[in-house]
């Protein structure tokens, strides 16, 4: 769409909404450009205090990570040492109540007074599709610290599901984007040239983050860790159909994630296994036949209905169903008519679901007092039916 039309990024997913009926009349909250300006000038902070000289461990631990300061300055990298010296520098840019670094996350408001939740992290700035800072990610240096990874907490400016980091900085090649797990996979990869190169904000791909690169490029190619997690996230991606979108794997051994194979050198290797990546289908039946030999079948047959069941063409579910089947040595037939009865069932339920939030949404209308917005809020991200989740928001929510 954005090379159809010539179109900027923006412009081109607002035009794509049109089409899809997704309404971008929404009021702005008023409080939006203040958090957009208070979270740069955290980052501005953040990254002040990394090269301030003072704290030596967040520079030692990317320097002993192979991060080159070009990459730090280029990602925006910073550090969180000093929340007094943060509080003081939002208010010297004007950040006089502390309403607003709280609604933006940079602060958080506990028991014992106001905290930063990045204290003691490296930090990650996150952007949208526009380039403005929405969010941070945060990785902490402490080995004792309860959560390796820490990222914004979702606001009115930042939901996970639709960032990816690394996406300010991408350098789209070959009309194809490699998507990986973590912020250093994208900060070597980048450095060793890979500068198509975007992270995943959480374990797996979500339906937001393979709708945007639909807009962007023609092939995705996921490069998960080559562990049980990885794994397990690049099952999830059959789901992610999008047309005109072509979703391959390239599978790393055991052990191995996009960042090691950099720092040991072996840039050449993991060119190859980029240049041999298997269709996303093709990719999970490779896993479903390796974990044959220590998983029963059973279990693999159970799972294999529920991944087929999740892929949105029902061709494609059948073709995977079937292939799953000659790997796992049982009638396609037979898998085949258990997917095609699941996928029944799961449309009685999801059409069940469409015409109790079209009730809802017409009840909320003719009685907009029947629940408090507080808890329509909460409850609007479980709508599947995109034309009544709008009317929530548009028509109920924004007047409530």
């Amino acid at each position: 769409m954005r090379k159809h039309k010539n179109l900027p990024f923006p412009e081109a997913v607002r035009l794509l909404a049109e089409k899809a009926k997704i309404s971008f009349a929404q009021e702005k909250d008023s409080n939006r450009e203040s958090f957009f300006f208070c979270l740069a000038k955290a980052q501005e902070e953040f990254s002040n205090q990394l090269r301030s000289g003072v704290y030596r461990s967040p520079v030692n631990y990317l320097t002993e990570r192979g991060i080159k300061p070009e990459i730090q300055e280029e990602f925006g990298l910073g550090y969180a040492g000093s929340i007094k010296d943060l509080i003081v520098a939002l208010k010297k840019a004007g950040i006089a109540k502390k309403e607003i670094p709280i609604g933006a996350g940079v602060l958080k408001e506990k028991d014992q007074g106001v905290i930063c939740p990045f204290m003691g992290r490296i930090i990650f700035p996150l952007s949208d599709q526009e380039g403005t800072i929405v969010g941070f990610g945060g990785r902490a240096i402490d080995s004792s610290a309860q959560a390796k990874y820490l990222n914004s907490s979702d606001s009115p400016i930042f939901n996970k599901r639709k960032i990816l980091f690394g996406l300010k900085q991408l350098q789209i090649s070959n009309d194809t984007v490699l998507v990986v797990e973590g912020y250093f996979d994208v900060l070597t990869l980048h450095q060793a040239g890979f500068k198509n190169t975007v992270a995943l904000l959480g374990t797996e791909i979500t339906s937001e983050q393979s709708s945007m690169l639909a807009t962007l490029t023609r092939e995705m190619i996921l490069i998960f860790d080559g562990d049980a997690g990885g794994r397990s996230a690049l099952l999830k991606a059959l789901r992610m159909s999008q047309p005109g979108l072509t979703v391959k794997a390239a599978s790393l051994p055991e052990g191995y994630d996009p960042d090691q194979y950099v720092r040991e050198g072996r840039v050449t290797e993991l060119e190859a296994l980029i240049e041999k990546a298997k269709t996303i289908q093709d990719a999970a039946i490779e896993i479903i036949t390796r974990r044959k030999e220590t998983e029963g079948v059973d279990s693999l047959t159970e799972e294999v209905i529920r991944l087929a069941t999740a892929i949105p063409d029902p061709l494609e579910a059948s073709r995977f169903a079937q292939q799953a089947a000659a790997a796992l040595r049982l009638s396609a037939w037979a898998m085949d008519e258990k997917v095609q009865a699941r996928r029944e069932k799961k449309e009685r339920i999801g059409e069940r679901k469409r015409q109790l939030e079209k009730f809802l949404v017409s009840e909320l209308i003719a009685k907009p007092d029947l629940f408090p917005s507080e808890k329509l809020e909460s409850i609007k991200d479980l709508f599947d039916d995109v034309e009544q989740k709008n009317f929530l928001i548009t028509k109920i929510l924004k007047r409530a």
